[in-house]
């Protein structure tokens, strides 16, 4: 087990030294490949609960399509 966990260990550490240099040298590609996706997976993610929070969010229309300006047929 710990002749796995070593080198394993300096594995990851130089993935993270690695990230850590292309985000310092590089910043575009670093956002564009990492950084963005990263970034909209958690807007994604928390979109629901900072909606609600905003007053921003309401709950679905039972149909697509209705007329607002009409007595009797809003959603």
């Amino acid at each position: 087990m710990t002749d796995f966990l070593i080198p394993a260990t300096l594995l990851v550490g130089a993935g993270v030294a690695g990230v850590l240099v292309w985000r310092k040298v590089h910043r575009v590609s670093f956002w564009l490949v990492l950084g963005f996706p990263v970034k909209a997976l958690m807007v994604y993610g928390t979109w629901r609960a900072v909606a609600s929070g905003c007053g921003l969010a309401r709950r679905r229309r039972r149909f697509r399509w209705t007329f607002p300006g009409f007595p009797g047929m809003e959603g």
